[in-house]
């Protein structure tokens, strides 16, 4: 062990002062604030997302939902298999594709996500109390760029 910090560049100051820890953390930080409100909906990260999206994009597909939620496929499937078991969407199979389903939400899930979207807007609000309005568009500014360099790097 020694021999690693012999090794580093870094001290625990300086490595916390790096972008990508600064990211992580705030990234962690809000999801510990929505995962409180959440939870209390009895909803998951994951849950939410589906939902989000199905509700937004009603008869959307499995495979459209997870590239909206930008998560993975195997945790999507999960979330929406657990709305579907809550009675919260439905998934139909069209007549001109039998190997795709698409997704809807019912009445109650519809409810669900206007509680869950009220209780998301509470967390950015929140957020948003610790930014000048400014600083707001200028965060999410940075983080476009952020996002669309990196997809662009990944293809």
């Amino acid at each position: 062990m020694s021999e690693l910090n012999n090794n580093t560049r870094f001290s625990a100051d300086e490595l916390a002062n790096r972008l990508t820890f600064k990211l992580h953390t705030a990234s962690r930080l809000v999801q510990q604030m929505s995962g409180q409100k959440l939870k209390n909906l009895e909803l998951s990260q994951a849950q939410w997302r589906a939902l989000s999206g199905i509700c937004t994009q009603p008869g959307t597909t499995l495979q459209q939902l997870t590239a909206f939620a930008q998560i993975s496929q195997p945790l999507m499937s999960q979330a929406v298999k657990a709305l579907e078991e809550r009675n919260l969407v439905s998934r139909k199979t069209p007549q001109n594709d039998k190997r795709s389903s698409v997704l809807s939400p019912n009445q109650q899930g519809l409810q669900l996500y206007e509680q869950a979207y009220a209780a998301m807007l509470q967390v950015e609000q929140e957020m948003q109390l610790l930014l000048s309005d400014t600083g707001v568009q200028q965060l999410k500014s940075l983080l476009d760029v952020v996002v669309t360099g990196i997809n662009q790097r990944e293809k």
